[in-house]
C-alpha cells in the first residue's frame, strides 16, 4: 500500500498550519480584536473564518466537525478550536490507508468529483497560508518589534514548491 502522497499532504498540512499558532502566541484579547477599519476583520475574526471553512471541507468529506468556531473567542479559546479543527483534518488524512484514498469522491449526497480529502486537504492548505499573511500584517501593525513567523511561512511554501518542482536528472 503506497502512502507517499499521504506523507506528503501531512507534511504540507502540518507546514501550513504550525504558523498560525504562533500568530496566536501571547496575543490578549484587546489585541485578537483589533480592527484596522471597522469594515475589516480582527485576527479572532480570521481565525474563526478558517476554523469555519476547515468545518465546511470536513463535513462535504462526510465528517462531522468536533468544533466550532468560538464567538468573540479568548486567544486560548481561538488557539484550542484552531488546532482541533486542524487536527480533525490531520487525522483524516493520517487515517487513509492507501494513496488512491486520497482521490476517492466524498460520500456526500450531493458531492463534487472534485470534493476529495487531496482537494480539500491542500484547498485548507493554501487557505491558511493566504490568511497567515493578513493576521501576520495585523500583528506588525499592533506591534512592529512581534517576531512573525516568516520564517514558518517561508518553509511552507518551499515544501509546497519542493513537491512541485520536478527534479533535475
Amino acid at each position: 500500500m503506497a502512502r507517499k502522497k499521504i506523507e506528503m499532504i501531512l507534511e504540507i498540512h502540518k507546514a501550513c498550519t504550525e504558523p498560525l499558532y504562533a500568530v496566536l502566541d501571547g496575543i490578549k484579547g484587546k489585541e485578537l480584536n483589533w480592527k484596522p477599519a471597522p469594515e475589516s476583520r480582527c485576527i479572532n475574526e480570521i481565525m474563526g473564518h478558517l476554523i469555519r471553512v476547515d468545518n465546511k471541507f470536513l463535513t462535504r468529506l462526510g465528517q462531522a466537525p468536533k468544533i466550532d468556531a468560538p464567538e468573540k473567542g479568548s486567544d486560548s479559546e481561538t488557539l484550542t478550536a484552531l488546532k482541533n479543527v486542524h487536527r480533525q483534518l490531520h487525522s483524516l488524512v493520517e487515517s487513509l490507508s492507501d494513496d488512491s484514498l486520497l482521490f476517492k469522491k466524498s460520500p456526500t449526497k450531493d458531492a463534487a468529483d472534485r470534493d476529495t480529502v487531496n482537494e480539500h486537504v491542500l484547498h485548507s492548505c493554501q487557505h491558511n497560508l493566504y490568511h497567515l499573511s493578513q493576521v501576520i500584517y495585523l500583528r506588525r501593525a499592533l506591534d512592529r518589534n512581534w517576531e512573525s513567523p516568516i520564517i514558518a511561512w517561508d518553509k511552507a511554501t518551499r515544501i509546497i514548491a519542493n513537491y512541485l518542482s520536478p527534479k533535475p536528472n
